[in-house]
């Protein structure tokens, strides 16, 4: 028997007599709860928290009694890209252009560690246009979290991000030709990019203790899609420990008749809808969004947002630097966004394309 099946045949008698009880699409909360607790991951930072959030969002509560064991904090909302469905790229970001400062990228850090799992340092900007970047990552790996970040590769500094701790740097191409990958990263130098991936994975072989996960990601696109085996040799060649192929987002149907690829494996979206000019997700979340309670977003300038998908930051929550985090947390604005998600997602834009995050995985 598997480890898996094991521990399914162990939680079994815990979970199935209350599956009937439970929300329709959070059964799963229960149940991979259940299962981390059985592999004897309770240890690890975030898990209390896990469980009492995983309560809150079994009963879809608009307050949720744990802490966020995830963050995404955004170091940056600049970049030297024009990819276009990117904000940034495109040039329709309504924010105000900064970068965070190291001070206050501690101050969270000091704030909201105790309870942070897992960091993602980047969001809609090139997290190492930041100049402080690699000593923000060095901040919070040493204080246990696992940081993960994803980089277009041009200003990564091989020797540095190895020796900042962080747990795996991701760098995303658009292609494996220069003529493929500058038709979404518009501004993009393919041999550049591939030429600091291939320093860090040397950089990381010259420290044998580091535990630092390289990662090279394809978004398959039209343009691409042939290039897919290519790509996957080439990873393994030259020594990525994973080589991931990234479904791309679109944000309108032009934009998804130019991108997306033929082959319907790649995409997130209902291809049958697709063709009728409809453009929604294959996987759309009806009145439940786990993320909710276990996550949320720290834009460059301090605003709390629910999630990564506003980028515009239209539904600010607070702000971290002015108020309490967790008076924020569970303030009004947070409680009646996930009122309004439990009771009428359909009619959230913010929510129209999503296909829903689940819960973190525990690092």
């Amino acid at each position: 028997m598997s480890t898996y099946a094991t521990l399914v045949s162990i939680c079994s008698p815990i979970y199935t007599p209350l599956k009937k009880y439970i929300p329709e699409g959070l059964d799963r909360v229960l149940r991979i709860t259940l299962l981390t607790g059985v592999q004897g991951l309770s240890w690890q930072r975030g898990y209390g928290d896990l469980v009492l959030s995983s309560y809150s969002a079994l009963l879809k509560s608009d307050r949720v009694l744990g802490r966020p064991v995830h963050l995404t904090i955004e170091p940056t909302n600049i970049c030297d890209m024009g990819c276009p469905v990117c904000e940034t790229g495109a040039g329709i970001l309504n924010r105000e252009k900064g970068s965070m400062s190291l001070d206050n990228f501690k101050m969270i850090i000091d704030k909201l560690g105790g309870h942070t799992n897992t960091l993602f340092f980047y969001y809609v900007g090139e997290p190492f246009l930041n100049k402080n970047a690699y000593e923000m990552i060095s901040y919070a790996a040493q204080r246990g979290i696992f940081v993960s970040t994803c980089t277009n590769g041009h200003f990564v500094d091989a020797k540095a991000i190895i020796e900042s701790g962080i747990g795996e740097v991701s760098f995303q191409i658009g292609g494996m030709t220069q003529e493929t990958h500058e038709k979404y990263r518009v501004r993009g130098d393919l041999r550049k990019t591939l030429d600091n991936l291939a320093a860090t994975i040397e950089e990381k072989r010259k420290h044998p203790l580091s535990r630092t996960k390289i990662v090279v990601g394809l978004i398959v696109m039209k343009h691409n899609e042939h290039e897919v085996d290519y790509f996957l040799k080439f990873a393994q060649e030259i020594g990525a420990d994973y080589a991931n192929l990234d479904s791309p987002c679109v944000r309108s149907l032009e934009q998804g008749r130019q991108f997306l690829p033929q082959n319907d494996k790649y995409w997130l979206y209902d291809r049958k809808a697709f063709d009728k000019g409809i453009l929604r997700p294959c996987l759309a979340p009806h009145n439940h969004c786990e993320w909710l309670y276990y996550s949320t977003t720290i834009q460059w300038n301090g605003d709390v947002v629910p999630c990564c998908r506003d980028a515009q930051g239209e539904y600010i929550m607070g702000n971290i630097f002015e108020q309490d985090f967790y008076e924020i947390w569970n303030g009004e604005k947070f409680r009646e966004f996930r009122r309004k998600v439990n009771s009428d997602q359909k009619n959230l834009e913010l929510c129209r394309l999503c296909s829903g995050f689940g819960i973190p995985s525990l690092c």
